[in-house]
């Protein structure tokens, strides 16, 4: 038996879980045959945005990589440099997040010349965030000074924050290309872009580190140049595919971009609140790196490998949360209450298992994985004794961020921002700074603080979409 989902455009194939292309053929409504087409569709769209989203990461740990290797002090003046960049950039991301959403929703309609629209109206957007964020990253001094950074962490990350500041408009440009693509569950290209560009940058930030193949030789500002230039190299790539991609009439990508500003309305109202939420995640977290930097140089690079080991992860969490996301969106978008709340949970629960199987050999080869960043063996037995605790933060801290992509794809938009204001704000930083500076736990402490707030951020998130995957979905308005 097979029947219309409600709220389907006209012309949908019955059970057709996309309502694109009319010549797949429908599903039949069997619990096991739900569950296994959202598995399927989930790692289908998951995986190349993992890959392109990893890609993003490993040109960090190559960084940190070469850095490290070329000099522990070079290493924590970037990490310090990259603590206000990092915590802009995501807060772009989230800003951004209603392109990605907003088109889900469109591809749900099935209407092409709406997706489109999106982009056109919230590319404009991107370059002015990006333009904003630059002009503040670049005067990121200030915040070294009033955070008590020693003088000569302030002075060089000062110096890194200004060459890494030149990327930040080319980096929203690329944010808003990619979450469109993604949108649209097209994420191959940008993969592959991410994979070429993570030879390119490879090669650039050996040689300027250590003045190989004939490049000067420049340390950690030679690591900056390098993020810098790939960074414009992808932005510019991803936005000529869009613009000469076969489909481009269908979408109306070349229909100019008058009005863009009231068109954007409904994704950057979107985007407020998780920019909000995911700017004061990743201020939390950065002051938690500056924690780390007022207990001195080998705290702040044990810190920084850690970190990176965390983001790294969460890239893969990342990966599977955008896709938990569009297709929540698109159910959401055809008004398919019971599939939109499928969709939401086995995005989390699976999210949430590939993280904790992630964290195994972390747990079980601490030490070996801390010697890939630096040689220096107080680093490395400082970063050992923290990456234990990975089997608790990356199954919570990939589960939250899958949750609250989930309520995004659902229209929810300012109850999870409160929620992260309550785990990473009230929570997080607090008990971060109590047991690091108050307990005397040191850098193990900043991490039991991510536990404690990661902990609480899963559990609320979840309750939220329990809640409101429970209610009907309303009719569109646009």
């Amino acid at each position: 038996m097979t029947i219309t989902p409600p709220g389907a455009p006209p012309g949908m194939p019955p059970n057709h879980p996309e309502g694109l292309p009319p010549n797949v053929p429908p599903v039949p409504l069997y619990p096991h045959n739900r569950v296994r087409r959202h598995l399927s569709e989930l790692f289908r769209l998951a995986l190349p945005v993992v890959i392109a989203r990893l890609g993003m990461l490993i040109m960090s740990v190559v960084d940190t990589i070469v850095v490290g290797n070329y000099d522990s002090a070079s290493l924590a003046y970037l990490n310090i440099a990259h603590a206000p960049f990092t915590s802009l950039m995501v807060t772009g991301i989230g800003l951004l997040t209603g392109v990605m959403i907003l088109t889900s929703h469109s591809v749900g309609r099935n209407n092409l010349l709406e997706a489109g629209q999106t982009w056109r109206a919230c590319l404009p957007y991107g370059m002015l965030i990006g333009i904003a964020f630059m002009l503040v990253t670049w005067k990121s001094e200030w915040l070294f000074i009033a955070t008590g950074q020693p003088e000569d962490i302030t002075e060089h990350a000062s110096n890194l924050s200004v060459i890494l500041s030149i990327g930040m408009p080319a980096a929203m440009v690329y944010i808003v290309c990619s979450f469109f693509l993604e949108g649209l569950q097209r994420p191959l290209p940008g993969m592959m872009l991410m994979i070429g560009a993570n030879f390119i940058n490879l090669v650039l930030d050996y040689g300027l580190v250590y003045g190989a193949f004939g490049f000067p030789e420049m340390g950690a500002e030679g690591a900056a140049w390098t993020s810098t230039v790939i960074r414009w190299l992808m932005a510019i790539s991803l936005l000529g595919y869009i613009l000469l991609m076969r489909s481009h009439v269908d979408y109306g990508i070349r229909d100019g971009f008058a009005g863009w500003w009231r068109y954007s309305r409904n994704a950057r109202h979107m985007g407020y609140a998780a920019g909000a939420s995911q700017g004061m995640e990743t201020s939390a977290f950065a002051a938690m790196q500056l924690f780390a930097g007022r207990l001195g140089v080998v705290a702040a690079a044990s810190y920084g490998i850690t970190m990176t080991m965390l983001a790294l992860m969460f890239m893969v969490a990342l990966g599977l949360a955008s896709a938990t996301s569009v297709r929540v969106g698109i159910a959401y978008g055809r008004r398919d209450r019971p599939d939109m709340a499928l969709a939401g949970w086995i995005g989390l629960l699976t999210t949430m298992a590939v993280m904790l199987l992630l964290s195994t050999p972390l747990y079980l080869l601490p030490g070996m994985v801390a010697h890939l960043f630096t040689q220096d063996a107080t680093v490395i037995a400082t970063t050992a004794g923290v990456l234990v605790l990975m089997p608790i933060i990356f199954p919570t801290d990939g589960g939250q961020n899958a949750a609250i992509s989930a309520l995004r794809g659902a229209g929810d938009k300012w109850v999870p921002t409160i929620l992260h204001l309550v785990s990473y704000i009230c929570v997080m930083i607090p008990s971060g700074y109590y047991l690091t500076f108050v307990v005397g736990l040191g850098v193990a402490g900043l991490f039991w603080g991510i536990v404690i707030a990661s902990l609480v951020a899963v559990s609320g998130l979840a309750i939220r979409f329990a809640i409101v995957s429970s209610r009907p979905i309303k009719a569109y308005q646009q």
